[in-house]
């Protein structure tokens, strides 16, 4: 069994993983506000996070920390980490980007209704023509709608096969 790591090491070891946690939440997050949050999504964005947190928490240990395995403290510190950035930063985080986003389609759809202005005025003007002549064409077609009489042969001139 491997000697515990003196004190201040233990506390390094845990603000490196705090800010391994704290990374790898706002990458979690920023996944889901760019590439889409719903049900799958988010399973798959948990599960890619868990993962990386494994394999960060393997590789600090491995590398930085000062007694070179992984202890429970570093897997508690990439918990809390992540937990802060979720209870700190990701409510902000998930506000502003919607706020972007409805400015962004504001923006989009005035722009989109000032190019479309002229040719909206064009289509009224066309209706409207359109209109006027349809209801002319009606007006003359029932003035010169007249009855026929039928003419029928003269009794002295008809014919058969």
């Amino acid at each position: 069994m491997a000697a515990a790591p003196a004190l201040w090491a233990v506390g390094r070891d845990v603000l490196w993983c705090l800010g391994l946690g704290l990374l790898l939440a706002a990458a979690r997050d920023v996944a889901g506000i760019l590439l889409g949050n719903g049900r799958f999504l988010c399973f798959v964005w948990d599960v890619l996070a868990f993962a990386c947190a494994a394999v960060l928490l393997c590789g600090f240990a491995a590398s930085a920390s000062a007694g070179g395995g992984t202890r429970w403290y570093m897997a508690v510190g990439l918990g809390a980490g992540a937990l802060a950035w979720h209870g700190a930063v990701s409510g902000t985080l998930h506000a502003l980007a919607n706020r972007l986003g409805r400015a962004v389609l504001t923006a989009a759809q005035r722009v989109q209704d000032a190019a479309a202005a002229p040719f909206v005025h064009l289509r009224r003007l066309y209706v409207t023509k359109k209109q006027t002549k349809i209801a002319l064409k009606a007006k003359k077609s029932t003035q010169k709608v007249t009855k026929r009489k039928k003419q029928l042969q003269k009794q002295r001139k008809i014919l058969y096969n």
